[in-house]
């Protein structure tokens, strides 16, 4: 299994201590490292390789931290211009074999009970193998706004939700069967791909030219214009609220 790593954002929400050339995920926050540096070590135990998804201003950031923890990995995909998640991960997908199962996690994400992850992560994996787009839902503990939302039955995705009021948000906390949608997805790199040609063919194609006219030496560098004739949208918007092969993962 690999590990796609989204590390594209500038964190403006942290700002000052995050900015736009040493964003959050690269900040040494917790005990000398950053919460990039924690994404690869906590997903090391069951992912082999890391894909680390980036601009070329953070690329050195990645190298030089993954060096610190005595890591290296040969799969880099630089963007010139973020086109959000569904380009993002469509062309790392598109750079992997078809069977090649991915996690794919944002870069910027603290999660302390790593047991407890490394159970759902398993789970993930076993739907993934199945041919299933694996999506991990957190139980709500409040009336959240701020994040979007997983109606689900058992593992079986019923709908997502946008961002809610608050009195909507408690209405989902009292049915028991929503969950905040943590951006963070499993499945196997083939799957992802037929499902994005199948419901979203213009970014489907657009990412095909780019990564045949980008450049692949020693990583992948996809060149300015072709990244902006990408559609810009969301794996959720793009493929997950469209599929029928969606699965959730309950998770603390």
């Amino acid at each position: 299994m690999t590990n796609i790593i989204l590390c594209g954002g500038s964190g403006t929400r942290l700002w000052p201590i995050s900015r736009t050339l040493m964003p959050k995920q690269f900040v040494k926050l917790f005990n000398n490292k950053s919460l990039f540096q924690l994404t690869v070590e906590r997903n090391s135990s069951s992912c082999k390789k890391q894909f680390v998804v980036s601009n070329s201003e953070q690329y050195f950031l990645a190298l030089d931290q993954l060096q610190e923890l005595n890591k290296t990995t040969d799969k880099y995909l630089l963007e010139p211009v973020g086109r959000n998640t569904a380009p993002a991960i469509a062309l790392a997908c598109m750079t992997l074999s078809p069977d090649e199962i991915v996690l794919v996690t944002p870069s910027d994400h603290l999660i302390k009970n790593e047991e407890a992850y490394a159970n759902v992560v398993q789970r993930a994996k076993e739907l993934a193998a199945d041919g299933f787009l694996v999506t991990f839902g957190i139980a709500p503990n409040f009336a959240e706004t701020g994040f979007g939302y997983i109606e689900s039955k058992g593992e079986d995705v019923v709908s997502f939700k946008e961002k809610p009021d608050y009195e909507t948000a408690m209405s989902y906390l009292s049915a028991g069967n929503y969950y905040w949608n943590s951006g963070m997805f499993c499945f196997k790199a083939g799957v992802f791909l037929d499902e994005l040609q199948q419901y979203s063919p213009d970014i489907y194609d657009a990412c095909m030219v780019a990564l045949k006219n980008a450049d692949t030496n020693g990583m992948t560098r996809i060149k300015h214009d072709d990244m902006l004739a990408i559609p810009e949208d969301s794996i959720d918007y793009a493929v997950m609220e469209n599929s029928s092969r969606v699965k959730v993962v309950k998770s603390e």
